[in-house]
């Protein structure tokens, strides 16, 4: 589910606010803090591209990359010499979630999407983060950085690159 969850974030960037965006690059940090406020922290890069391409690549505390499209995310996981290929749910809607963005402050929205919300906060007209609570009632917050917004990216950047020798698990 979490996998979903950062499919539906991957994307969002660029069908919500700023209509003009074709492509974003950014640095992130994502925290995830449970209900006994134990926090978990990654960091890596991600690159999105209009109308369904992501990949994200985190660098700490462990490396892994996930690539998406409207039809499957792969993850590689070069520490367990692993991949795993699962298709999206077609009943994820990223634009009705993004349609229904309702501005609550200057530079703050909210969306809600099958009984979830979803705080959007902006700066300088950018996506500053993310924050929302997960199938496990986490609470997920993910910051932008260093943003590049409408950069060329070729769509083979998106392509999953799985080494000869990484097990492929197919869900």
């Amino acid at each position: 589910m979490r996998i979903i969850f950062m499919a539906l974030l991957a994307l969002s960037p660029l069908f919500a606010i700023g209509e003009k965006t074709e492509t974003m690059h950014a640095t992130f940090v994502q925290t995830i803090t449970d209900d006994k406020n134990s926090t978990i922290t990654y960091e890596g890069t991600m690159s999105a591209k209009r109308p369904n391409m992501a990949f994200w690549h985190y660098t700490e505390p462990v490396e892994k990359m996930i690539y998406i499209d409207t039809q499957k995310v792969t993850i590689v996981e070069p520490e367990l010499e692993q991949a795993i290929v699962k298709r999206l749910d077609n009943t994820i809607d990223i634009l009705a979630i993004l349609a229904s963005a309702q501005k609550e402050g200057k530079n703050s929205y909210v969306a809600t999407y099958n009984d979830k919300d979803y705080y959007i906060s902006l700066q300088n007209d950018k996506i500053q983060s993310i924050r929302y609570s997960d199938a496990f009632e986490n609470t997920v917050k993910i910051v932008f950085s260093a943003q590049k917004i409408n950069a060329k990216i070729d769509n083979t950047f998106f392509e999953a690159q799985i080494p000869d020798d990484f097990d492929v698990i197919k869900d």
